[in-house]
């Protein structure tokens, strides 16, 4: 495993990236909520020609699928099946894969139909769950993004407001950081970005 900090992440990723997409690909980037996911995986479809971009969180694990003991039995937030049928499976296939964003608030739904081309040659997959284990053997590089946890806690805030926090730091931020040790994702990834501590 390699480790990288976010502003090294880049061009070394970009490049690597460039490599898979001459032949169809996929790129996973999975861990920590707010270690920077999304900035990364958007940098990335930016600087690379035939690129999607697909969020778990139009995945998330639908509220009437939820039932009691769900994470223990599926170490998942996300509806691993559905991602598979609808977007991993199609796009390896050399197929147009649609999907259907899942929105938990205000109401919870199904969004607008969003398409990724036939002709896209990688894909990047980002967010948590994006490496579970139904997954990760067809995800040709594998990337596990991690945060301090004072950094994380200071940018949800930020970004989410104290109310989110609450959830984040009771429910959602364990659930994740289960996946990553259950699945140990610390091995099976070949690179790994930290952010720095809050006072770096």
């Amino acid at each position: 495993m390699t480790h990288l900090t976010p502003e090294k992440a880049l061009p070394i990723l970009c490049a690597r990236a460039k490599d898979l997409s001459a032949s169809r690909a996929v790129l996973a980037i999975d861990g920590m909520a707010a270690s920077g996911k999304t900035t990364l995986s958007t940098a990335l479809h930016a600087a690379i020609p035939k690129s999607a971009v697909v969020h778990m969180d139009d995945f998330t694990l639908p509220f009437d699928m939820r039932f009691p003991g769900y994470f223990d039995a599926l170490l998942s937030n996300a509806d691993i099946q559905r991602f598979d049928r609808e977007v991993l499976s199609p796009f390896l296939c050399g197929q147009r894969a649609v999907y259907r964003p899942y929105i938990c608030h205000p109401q919870p739904g199904f969004g607008e139909e969003i398409c990724i081309p036939e002709d896209t040659q990688l894909l990047i997959v980002e967010g948590a769950y994006c490496l579970h284990p139904m997954l990760a053997p067809r995800c040709a590089l594998r990337v596990l993004s991690l945060i301090d946890p004072a950094l994380q806690r200071q940018r949800i805030l930020q970004r989410n407001g104290a109310g989110q926090l609450e959830r984040f730091l009771s429910m959602w931020i364990p659930m994740e950081n289960r996946h990553i040790q259950a699945h140990d994702l610390h091995a099976i990834c070949e690179w790994t970005i930290t952010s720095p501590s809050a006072g770096a």
